[in-house]
């Protein structure tokens, strides 16, 4: 089986358990919401890819034009189009995939949020690249991202058990210069960087305008 038929399996199989889990810190949450809108407007088109269940792209989709949110789970996307419908939220569309893997057009989107999904992935690099064309000129990149190398030592010699054992999936282990030297290596400027502690940072950066 290829990786991603994998990692999908391995969402697939928490999507019921992971929709019912609680905010880990309701104050921190509200915050990075906060921040976000900040930074939308009506008219905005926004991407959210690694969108999960949904329940963020909903938050923000009564302050912006359209949401395009994405996630690689079949059953993660199934809950959130079942919470669009039910909120009766119609500026949202939920559909299965990578990024990568819609071809969208250059210049685009006004926003990208990529919420807890930069650690998991294959690639940050090509996934960096792929927000930096798809954004347009001065548009926002919003990331949020656990910094496990920061984690003790101890932590993460168990997500690498765990990960041996089949129940946890690729991770990055990064630290925030590290993150931030992937980003703007790409072509962002970071605006804020925030860690509410010291395993996580949530980073506005915008795509930088070349000047001739």
């Amino acid at each position: 089986m290829s990786e991603k038929p994998t990692a999908a399996l391995f969402w697939d199989k928490l999507a019921a358990k992971y929709a019912k889990k609680p905010v880990p810190d309701e104050a921190i949450y509200q915050r990075k919401l906060q921040l976000t809108q900040h930074f939308l407007s009506a008219s905005d088109v926004v991407l959210e890819f690694g969108c999960g269940t949904g329940s963020t792209a909903l938050v923000h989709a009564p302050k912006v034009e359209r949401i395009d949110a994405t996630d690689i789970s079949p059953a993660m996307i199934a809950i959130a189009k079942e919470r669009a419908q039910a909120a009766n939220i119609s500026n949202v569309s939920f559909e299965v995939g990578e990024l990568e893997d819609f071809k969208l057009k250059a210049d685009s989107y006004d926003a990208v949020l990529g919420l807890n999904i930069m650690h998991l992935i294959q690639s940050p690099a090509n996934t960096l690249r792929e927000v930096h064309r798809i954004l347009k000129a001065d548009g926002i990149f919003i990331s949020s991202t656990p910094l496990l190398k920061n984690e003790p030592i101890f932590v993460r010699w168990i997500i690498k058990v765990m990960q041996a054992l089949g129940r946890a999936p690729h991770i990055n282990f990064l630290t925030k210069d590290e993150y931030l030297k992937q980003v703007t290596d790409t072509g962002f400027e970071p605006v804020q960087a925030w860690m509410p502690d010291k395993t996580s940072v949530f980073l506005i950066a915008r795509k930088a305008v070349i000047k001739i």
